[in-house]
């Protein structure tokens, strides 16, 4: 009875139908995706590589988590693509390739290990961010025919694992240069990244009162260190795949403070409450990301991490396109290159999430930081031009202050001595101001030395120098002219002056100008200072001669008066 039952069990065994298997791939030129060959089985092979043949094997869809094909179960599992090779595709030496598999692997060629990525349990090390590149022993592909390539994984769980990119049969040369197509770029945009933080640095070193620049090397630091997570070198060096993993995730959360803190400090914002509270949390995923037990439960925190990701980044744009509305300089510039890093950020996010294929592995991120950095820089070195420039320009005028007027003068001096052409220098004092000022108002006088300002900029060459040295007093420095024309030019700027009329003023005013001319004879040529005081000392002669008049210093320059001390002075010229 029992041997019948039996018989009839096998007999209806039998007639059940095989689970279905994938067709072996003919492979008669390369590069050929494997994906349509793929066969997964859950669990770990008895015996190892030589007992695939008793797991359970089913056809599944790659690229692609098992979980998400409906095998719900975490832990080992084996992914098997059997292909036939023509003559003409073993003729070359071959690779496997595989942009991402998001655990441990291990891959098998004919029951030959020729390579793996990682490390399984007990001393578990994942190698998510690295793409694999696996030469196959030309012994076994010179042969055409039938070949099993099987690959060996596990996956920890929570998240799915698995083959999430397509897997592909390369030349060597052609995986080695798709490999170098992805991973160089890379790496000289970390490069470039990281010597403009470098450079930052040291302008920060040289002036501790520019702090932006200090943000922006932390920032520059950060982004080269996220961009070169994705290299492969680190499973060649034995590096810890699961701590760069960390790193990757941590970098994420701590990059997207420090955008925040940068934009406000560099624009001069306050943080609003709510987003002190996304940086409240973006700091406690950052220490998440070092301390959780187990580096595949950051997936736990992955959710939280776009979230501010994307809140932080609206922040930004939003206070940037106010900035905008209220034609704040450079705000236009900074918008763009910050857009480019937000829409780059979002790219990467959407593949990371399997919303953009795998197939084609880029990463948009370090280029568009790579470009939002230039674009900042030559947005501070406009600011900083533009800070040179007010500090040496009187505001008022729009003349040059004195700031500059010693080395200028130190400069023309030297000139003179090799040309042997005279310099002439003028001290210019608007008479009676202060009367002026009184009668009419301070509004009035503002508009009174704009107009003198004008009228010395329109009497005097370009290669002059018309400076305010300080309330109504200006000073004119004339090289390469001989005495009798600087006494026209000046004459020609008295008489500008004294025709002056000012909205808000019924009378206008005078103008006294003491000159000294500088003769080279062979000799030391005189300091700045004594040049200056030898003009002064004309418009004092100016002045007490009556005002509205050009004096002119009588011999030449003595050059023992000692030159100033920084921040010195000529004397003011009486009124």
């Amino acid at each position: 009875m029992r041997l019948k039952l039996g018989v009839l069990l096998v007999a209806l065994g039998a007639g059940l139908p095989a689970r279905p298997e994938a067709s072996p791939l003919l492979v008669d030129g390369l590069r050929a995706d494997l994906s349509s060959a793929a066969e997964f089985a859950l669990g770990d092979a008895p015996g190892g590589v030589a007992g695939l043949d008793r797991l359970d094997w089913r056809p599944i869809r790659v690229p692609g988590s098992w979980q998400k094909a409906g095998i719900p179960d975490h832990g080992y599992g084996w992914y098997r693509f059997r292909f036939t090779l023509s003559p003409e595709a073993a003729a070359h030496p071959m690779a496997f390739t595989c942009s991402q598999i998001r655990d441990v692997d291990e891959t098998f060629l004919d029951g030959v290990r020729v390579g793996g990525t990682g490390a399984f349990p007990p001393r578990y090390d994942k190698g998510t961010l690295q793409a694999r590149l696996y030469e196959l022993p030309a012994s076994l592909t010179s042969a055409a025919g039938p070949h099993v390539l099987a690959v060996r994984v596990f996956n920890a769980g929570p998240r799915p694992g698995g083959l999430t990119a397509a897997p592909y049969l390369d030349t060597v040369s052609g995986a080695f240069w798709e490999r170098t197509m992805f991973e160089s770029p890379l790496a000289l945009v970390a490069a470039a990244i990281f010597s403009l933080g470098v450079f930052a640095l040291i302008v920060f070193l040289r002036d501790r009162r520019q702090r932006e620049f200090l943000f922006f090397f932390l920032l520059t630091a950060g982004v080269a260190a996220y961009v070169i997570s994705w290299l492969s070198l680190w499973s060649r060096f034995g590096v810890s795949l699961s701590f760069i993993f960390r790193a990757n995730f941590a970098l994420a959360f701590a990059l997207s403070a420090l955008f925040t803190l940068f934009f406000h400090y560099f624009f001069v914002l306050e943080i609003p409450r709510w987003m002190r509270v996304v940086l409240a949390v973006q700091l406690a995923g950052l220490l998440a990301a070092c301390a959780l037990p187990r580096v595949d439960d950051l997936y736990a925190i992955l959710p939280v991490c776009y979230a501010t990701v994307i809140a932080s980044g609206f922040r930004i744009v939003q206070a940037l396109v106010r900035k905008l509305r209220r034609r704040a300089p450079h705000a236009l510039t900074i918008l763009v290159g910050f857009g480019l890093i937000f829409l780059a950020t979002l790219r990467d996010m959407a593949q990371d999430l399997g919303l953009i294929s795998w197939s084609a592995r880029t990463r948009y991120v370090g280029l568009a930081f790579l470009v939002f950095a230039v674009l900042f820089l030559s947005v501070v070195a406009d600011r900083m031009a533009r800070l040179r420039v007010a500090a040496s320009t009187d505001p008022l005028t729009g003349l040059p202050n004195r700031a500059g007027l010693f080395e200028r003068i130190r400069i023309e001096l030297a000139r003179s001595q090799r040309s042997s052409r005279s310099l002439a220098l003028a001290v210019l004092d608007l008479d009676r101001f202060k009367e002026f000022n009184d009668r009419f108002g301070h509004l009035a006088g503002d508009r009174l030395l704009i107009a003198a300002g004008e009228r010395l900029s329109e009497s005097v060459r370009t290669t002059d120098l018309a400076v305010r040295f300080g309330g109504e007093e200006f000073v004119l420095l004339l090289p390469e002219i001989s005495a009798e024309e600087a006494m026209r030019c000046c004459e020609r700027i008295r008489e500008a002056v004294r025709g002056i009329r000012v909205f808000g003023a019924e009378a206008g005013t005078t103008i006294s100008i003491g000159v000294a001319v500088h003769e080279p004879k062979g000799g030391p040529p005189p300091s700045e200072a004594a040049l200056l005081r030898v003009a002064d000392a004309a418009l004092y002669r100016a002045k007490a001669l009556g005002r509205d008049r050009v004096f002119m210093a009588d011999g030449p320059v003595p050059s023992e008066i000692q030159r100033p001390t920084d921040g010195e002075s000529v004397p003011r010229a009486a009124t």
